[in-house]
């Protein structure tokens, strides 16, 4: 394995804010070298969420995505798994406790708790093989960032952040999880100039 594909930013669309109830039907993910500088590898995915007993009106007004737009995907939640399973295995040696990826996100406790939950549901245990724990969360690293200026914001959003980091939001293509994770890594970078040690 090679050692320095250290950074995966992750971001998922799911049916509801649940880890254990809702699924996740749209997954980015991007492999980053250490310094966030350059893109290694990536995947996209959309696909029929793992279940759909439990799902939010929210989550659907939210993303734009319909009941039918979910069931109509021809990519299964298993076959998914798959292609992502086979995706970091190509980065990361799950028998190697030093070789993983560190999983970057903007609220990452979210997406992390979210993929971690869609690998038990696949039966797959190897969740923590993969990826180092804690998360890095972009948004903990923006509120650190701003934390002497933070009554000036409406809210904590990415997109709210982004455009006060002068860095452009595009509210039509927004809660989709390859633009979300795009700006994320955009973030990442201007808070990596401007925070030490980020």
């Amino acid at each position: 394995m090679n050692n320095e594909h250290k950074l995966c930013f992750i971001d998922t669309e799911t049916t509801g804010l649940c880890a254990h109830k809702n699924n996740i039907f749209q997954l980015s993910a991007k492999i980053l070298t250490p310094d966030a500088g350059e893109i290694l590898d990536e995947i996209n995915l959309s696909f029929r969420p793992h279940s759909l007993e439990h799902y939010s009106v929210g989550a659907m007004e939210t993303t734009g995505v319909t009941l039918e737009d979910w069931k109509s995907y021809p990519l299964s939640s298993e076959e998914a798994f798959q292609q992502f399973d086979a995706f970091i295995s190509k980065h990361v040696n799950r028998y190697d406790k030093k070789d993983k990826l560190q999983f970057v996100a903007y609220n990452a406790l979210f997406d992390s708790d979210f993929v971690r939950q869609w690998y038990e549901k696949n039966g797959n245990n190897y969740y923590g093989a993969f990826f180092f724990h804690p998360p890095i969360c972009v948004m903990q690293a923006a509120a650190w960032f701003t934390q002497r200026v933070r009554g000036v914001f409406p809210n904590f959003t990415l997109g709210t952040i982004c455009k006060c980091a002068e860095l452009g939001w595009d509210e039509e293509q927004a809660h989709d999880a390859d633009y979300d994770v795009v700006k994320t890594i955009d973030l990442f970078r201007y808070l990596q100039g401007n925070v030490n040690q980020l």
